[in-house]
């Protein structure tokens, strides 16, 4: 029974860096978001009448709207300015991509599928819960008590 307390103890001090799956989660997702909006600058036109053969009205502006939303919306979540606020809008955009483009194929990435819009929303959903985390986000120095 002592082996097994000294090991809960053990594990208990990882409470002292708690901020730091966040911090990963926010790097992690800052990456995948960026060049994903950045993307599709240089596929613009392309993206755009993809959009439109799904239906999705004025797919000019609504291409801008995910760019800005993925590329603003990563490099807010980068530094852990807004956190909270970044991750709504970047959750509609994971909702309809997951919805008008991916749902149909299933499941597996390989397929196309809505494996990376999932997991990128389930972490979102993270960030929306825990915001930004201390230490290393700006919302934390922001909005901390003196």
């Amino acid at each position: 029974m002592k082996i097994i307390l000294t090991f809960h103890d053990l594990l208990k001090r990882f409470e002292k860096v708690e901020f730091l799956p966040l911090v990963l989660i926010r790097a992690y997702l800052f990456f995948v978001l960026w060049f994903a909006g950045v993307g599709k600058i240089d596929t613009f036109d392309k993206f755009s009448g993809y959009l439109g053969t799904l239906g999705v009205p004025f797919p000019d502006i609504f291409t801008w709207l995910v760019i800005v939303t993925e590329a603003g919306g990563g490099a807010l979540i980068l530094v852990g300015l807004f956190v909270r606020w970044a991750c709504v809008p970047l959750l509609a955009v994971m909702f309809f991509a997951g919805y008008l483009v991916h749902y149909q194929n299933g499941w597996p990435h390989e397929a196309n599928g809505i494996e990376f819009a999932a997991i990128y929303s389930l972490m979102l959903i993270t960030l929306l819960c825990f915001g930004g985390g201390k230490y290393l986000s700006l919302d934390y120095w922001v909005s901390r008590k003196n």
